[in-house]
């Protein structure tokens, strides 16, 4: 799988799991965002920069900050890893 599609496939199901929590969805919901942290925790400093610079311009904001924010999260989601990963 190259980056891209690795990316497009982490947005997908980041959407889905917002979708899911929309509908009322509980379970698959924290399943999907269970298995997105996962996913964003695994990327590499270039999969993310990757991901940043396709959520900044949209945003309107510097790629940078949009990584920072993604490196920050990650952080984050492995501090906190034990309450979630039990959804997967």
């Amino acid at each position: 799988m190259t980056v891209k599609e690795s990316i497009r496939y982490h947005l997908i199901e980041a959407v889905r799991a917002s979708a899911a929590e929309a509908e009322g969805k509980e379970k698959l919901a924290r399943r999907l965002h269970a298995a997105t942290k996962m996913r964003l925790i695994n990327m590499s400093d270039d999969e993310l920069w990757e991901l940043a610079v396709i959520l900044a311009i949209p945003q309107g904001k510097p790629v940078q900050q949009v990584f920072h924010g993604f490196k920050q999260a990650v952080e984050e989601h492995k501090s906190t890893m034990k309450e979630w990963v039990g959804d997967l």
